[in-house]
């Protein structure tokens, strides 16, 4: 499983940025957003070293890779998501009585979703965020800051 994590959080958006930075470096330029985590700056257990590692990997990628980048106009962001109700790790986030045991430590008082990411995945792939290259940017309810 180790293996697996890191193929599909570090390797895997290894091979994504140079991918679409060989597309866009033909046009005129983009922008190209990751999720890396919470856990690539804060230890949790519950997550394992092997995915705390590919996604601490994943960010330190983005933030070189956006320096390399910037002079083809090719922005890269990362958004690092906290606790959000999703299937992984079995989808045992997904369970009522784990979803209250969290948000009581989350300051907004709830656990995210995956609603709760599309604003600003859509305000880093956007014009509107032009000056923008090299963040990580937690979202996370105020449970943590980078």
């Amino acid at each position: 499983m180790e293996n697996r994590n890191i193929d599909v959080n570090l390797t895997g958006v290894f091979a994504t940025i140079r991918a679409s930075a060989c597309h866009m470096k033909r046009g005129k330029g983009g922008s190209i957003v990751i999720t890396t985590s919470v856990a690539a700056y804060l230890n949790e257990g519950m997550t394992g070293a092997a995915y705390m590692a590919a996604k601490a990997g994943a960010a330190h990628l983005m933030r070189n890779v956006a320096l390399e980048l910037a002079l083809h106009n090719i922005r890269v962001d990362a958004i690092a998501p906290g606790f959000i109700v999703t299937n992984i790790g079995g989808g045992w986030l997904k369970q009522a009585g784990v979803q209250k045991s969290m948000a009581a430590a989350i300051p907004i008082g709830r656990m995210g979703t995956t609603e709760d990411l599309k604003g600003l995945a859509l305000f880093l792939a956007s014009p509107a965020s032009g000056f923008v290259t090299g963040v990580q940017i937690p979202i996370n309810g105020g449970g943590s800051s980078e």
